[in-house]
């Protein structure tokens, strides 16, 4: 066989894949991206389900949590693979997003046992958090019921214990919809589309053929579990944030999109003033700033988790 026909036809087969399959192929590239830098795929067990996760490097734990959609690597895939030169650094699918999955009841509180037991088995000091829109709520809890383990926290593009109904009114106003459900857990492509243009990504301006691989991989067969935790994270919402209301026992930094459409930058004002923590600005910076602002986005964990004073 000539020699340039096998690299010839393994090139072929894979623009196959990548036009029949996008998401599944991006979504491996990633991964084997990740595997590169030093990561590993991992499973814990947990009384009904299992958690999938990536970890590498070595020095102090950082706990990365990603958002309302997607999984741990394509959120954070560019900021995880700079900080694992410094920093053991794990970084889960939440329970129903990725490869993580769960019998029971679609919860926050589900999301932060199965963290807490993540934590508890594979970090023995100190942990420092960091938790992305959706992901900061989980942080937050973490922080509350391990305030001796967790050394510091740092919520991004999350609003806390300051997010009101009129806060969320607006959101629903902003994208047109009916209620955070139909925002996050999208029907169909042109709901990715909508979802898309309200966090900033440039997905929003893909071909339809794109936007239905991504619906179809990323939310048609876990639909039900997704809004089940939206619909949680509403109805519970007095209730979480009172519990977050109590003071905090580490030190904690919040950083924001100053474009943010899902968050607008005053409410990361708002809970940086709460926290007296430092709100670190991302100039231009959209609500997936780990994706379309990663290395501004690393370049801001950095400092804060090496103790660096951040650029306010």
């Amino acid at each position: 066989m000539n020699a340039y026909l096998i690299p010839l036809l393994l090139l072929l087969a894979a623009v196959v894949l990548a036009c029949c399959f996008p998401s599944a192929t991006g979504q491996y590239m990633v991964r084997v991206y990740l595997r590169l830098a030093g990561f590993r795929s991992r499973h814990l067990l947990l009384e009904q389900g299992e958690l999938a996760f990536l970890e590498g490097g070595q020095g102090s734990s950082v706990l990365l949590i990603h958002g309302f959609g997607g999984d741990g690597p394509a959120s954070w895939g560019r900021v995880m693979a700079g900080l694992i030169r410094r920093h053991h650094v794990l970084v889960p699918d939440l329970l129903w997003f990725g490869r993580s999955h769960a019998a029971g009841e679609p919860s926050l509180m589900a999301q932060a046992d199965a963290l807490e037991a993540l934590i508890r088995a594979r970090i023995t000091g100190p942990v420092q958090l960091v938790g992305l829109s959706y992901g900061g709520f989980v942080a937050l809890e973490l922080a509350r019921r391990l305030p001796q383990q967790v050394s510091q926290l740092v919520i991004m593009a999350s609003p806390g214990m300051v997010y009101t109904p009129e806060d969320q009114q607006d959101l629903l106003l902003r994208a047109q919809v009916a209620s955070a459900a139909q925002l996050f857990v999208p029907d169909d492509p042109q709901g990715v589309a909508r979802m898309m243009a309200m966090v900033g990504s440039p997905l929003a301006r893909a071909p339809q053929f794109l936007l239905k691989d991504v619906w179809q991989f990323y939310y048609r067969d876990r639909a039900p579990q997704l809004r089940a935790l939206m619909q949680e994270l509403a109805t519970r919402q007095q209730q979480h944030l009172e519990r977050y209301s109590l003071p905090l026992a580490m030190p904690v930094a919040v950083i924001w999109g100053s474009q943010d459409e899902i968050f607008p930058l005053d409410i990361g004002q708002r809970l940086a003033l709460l926290l007296d923590a430092p709100l670190i600005t991302i100039d231009g910076g959209t609500h997936v700033l780990p994706v379309v602002f990663a290395v501004q986005t690393l370049a801001a964990l950095q400092d804060i988790l090496q103790g660096r004073s951040p650029q306010v």
